[in-house]
């Protein structure tokens, strides 16, 4: 839980904050210190928010141990302060120190995998789950765990790959493939995989007939309507309903409608279920989410407000309240929700927004407070919080305090992708293209078969008529291991579009469009239909994207330039 009485004590009129901070110094060691040295060094380095130095005392000591517990701890802060690399040497000397050990296989997996290093992590989880006492399927929960935490999605995916390729009679294995594929955005797979798990778990199932495997029947539904196969999950689903009327059955109709993106439908369903008093929370939570992914912020602010009265999700109904009003140009009013939002996925968000707000009308060293104490608080998402504050800099015109805190950022966490996204996207905002290249360019390498990365340099080469070719081939290339990843075929879309195969870019804009109505997505439609002779079309979609993301730069930037040519 994070206190926001940082945001009550710092209204957009009020003056500057006081800010605090716990200056520490460094005590370098020679290489004769002891070895306790280094570990109360380390600790130290914790308390006093220093990651990176922490790693790296702990690195230093565990390059010459052969206690495996202290071993154990130096993958731990090694894991702590997000340094793979490091923990990476630490979990091969805790390996040759004791081979057997399935903790040490499992820390040099996760370091492995963290640094999109697939064929190593598959090594040695083949070995933790060959070797676990508890079974193949009970120890593949914490490879899900491990797998869904990542923020490789893709990596994940593969990984995901060869451990099924590894135990094929596995339906943990199976269904794990299956989940880390619909993640990476290729549902195809995801259908084969979770049908293959199904069917293990339907022969598995005992004679009593226990639905073990509804819930992974559900996704498997899922899987398939992503995948483009719509209308046979959707009877399925209506026959189970209309079979048997219970909240779970209209729940799992309702959800399905909505990955459909049949709203209308889902909102019915959604309204029907809301009549249930123990199932109105869940309804009205839905429906307002529907309504503010479609804009109609009026709507959705009833429903989070009757969920409020309800007194069921209130961080959620707090957030939404507080990005509406944020979006209706009422910061106020935002900053005064944010600050109710105490726990869940949302906290983190509304934090940062709440910080970007206060350091955009006149209270910069409380959004400074506020993003220091969000450090101390969530040390796992410092790569995102860095990227945000730098974000914030820049966007206030203080190019040189955005620089130098991604600087310092990837010094303290030289393994982040994420940072070097940032840092180059910072670059190409202030038209710095080559150095945004650059960036893009060393992620390529360090990420040579991540399609993420691919496709954030081809889309940039093509965006900016750069090499297109290679451009093109990077994209292709990302296309092929994530089919329908939205944000690959809109740059699929447009590196046609900047060929001048208009006709040809119009098919993946359109997918990427109905699969995220993202601002940026409805430009670029908009721009290849505008110039294929569809200006109304162009206008209704700017509209509609202009009423979820009024702010959107490259959305409005391009219905300026298009309208006023004309």
């Amino acid at each position: 839980m994070f206190s926001f009485s940082i945001i009550s004590r710092a209204g957009l009129g009020l003056g500057v904050l006081a800010l605090s901070a716990c200056a520490g110094t460094h005590t370098k060691a020679d290489g004769h210190a002891p070895e306790s040295f280094y570990t109360v060094t380390g600790e130290l380095a914790l308390a006093r928010q220093e990651p990176r130095v922490a790693a790296l005392q702990y690195a230093s000591v565990a390059a010459h141990e052969t206690d495996p517990e202290i071993l154990k701890r130096a993958t731990e802060v090694t894991a702590e302060t997000l340094q793979p690399s490091l923990m990476a040497g630490v979990a091969a000397r805790w390996l040759y120190v004791d081979p057997k050990s399935l903790d040490a296989q499992r820390a040099a997996a996760r370091a492995a995998l963290a640094l999109d290093k697939v064929d190593e992590a598959a090594a040695h989880y083949r070995i933790v789950l060959m070797n676990s006492p508890a079974g193949v399927d009970a120890e593949f929960a914490d490879v899900e765990t491990d797998l869904g935490s990542n923020e490789n999605v893709f990596g994940a995916h593969q990984l995901a790959d060869r451990l099924a390729s590894y135990f094929p009679t596995s339906a943990a294995a199976l269904r794990i493939q299956g989940v880390a594929a619909m993640r990476a955005d290729d549902p195809a797979a995801a259908v084969r995989s979770l049908s293959g798990a199904l069917a293990m778990e339907a022969a598995a199932t005992s004679e009593s007939g226990r639905p073990a495997h509804k819930e992974l029947a559900q996704t498997l539904l899922r899987a398939r309507i992503m995948a483009g196969d719509v209308e046979e999950p959707l009877r399925s689903a209506k026959a189970q309903l209309d079979a048997d009327a219970s909240p779970t059955n209209r729940f799992n109709y309702a959800a399905l409608l909505m990955t459909a993106q049949r709203l209308p439908e889902a909102t019915e369903q959604l309204e029907i279920l809301g009549r249930n008093a123990e199932s109105t929370p869940v309804a009205l939570r839905l429906l307002g989410l529907i309504e503010f992914q479609q804009g109609h912020f009026d709507a959705a602010s009833a429903r989070f407000r009757q969920l409020l009265t309800a007194g069921k999700f209130g961080d959620d109904a707090f957030y939404y309240l507080a990005m509406i009003a944020d979006r209706n140009g009422d910061p106020e009013r935002a900053l005064r929700f944010f600050s109710q939002v105490q726990n869940g996925e949302n906290v983190v968000p509304a934090l940062l927004r709440a910080a970007t707000l206060l350091y955009k009308h006149g209270a910069p060293s409380a959004a400074d407070e506020l993003l220091d104490k969000l450090m101390e608080d969530e040390p796992q998402r410092a790569p995102e919080i860095l990227t945000a504050r730098a974000r914030m800099y820049a966007q206030s015109s203080d190019l040189p305090k955005a620089f130098a805190l991604l600087e310092k950022g990837e010094l303290e966490y030289p393994d982040s992708v994420e940072l070097r996204y940032a840092t180059a996207s910072v670059y190409e905002e202030q038209g710095q293209i080559s150095a945004a290249l650059r960036e893009l360019t060393l992620v390529v390498k360090a990420r040579p078969n991540d399609p993420a990365a691919m496709n954030a340099l081809g889309f940039t080469l093509a965006d900016h008529m750069k090499n297109l070719s290679q451009a093109r081939k990077l994209i292709e290339r990302a296309h092929a291991v994530a089919p329908r990843n939205p944000a690959i075929l809109d740059s699929l879309g447009w590196v046609n579009f900047r060929q001048g195969r208009a006709s040809e870019a119009l098919p993946y804009l359109k997918a990427a469009y109905a699969d995220d109505r993202d601002g940026d997505i409805a430009a670029h439609l908009g721009e290849v239909l505008w110039q294929l002779g569809s200006q109304e079309e162009a206008q209704r979609i700017w509209s509609d994207a202009s009423a979820i993301e009024p702010e959107n730069t490259l959305l409005k930037s391009t219905r300026h330039r298009l309208t006023q040519a004309n």
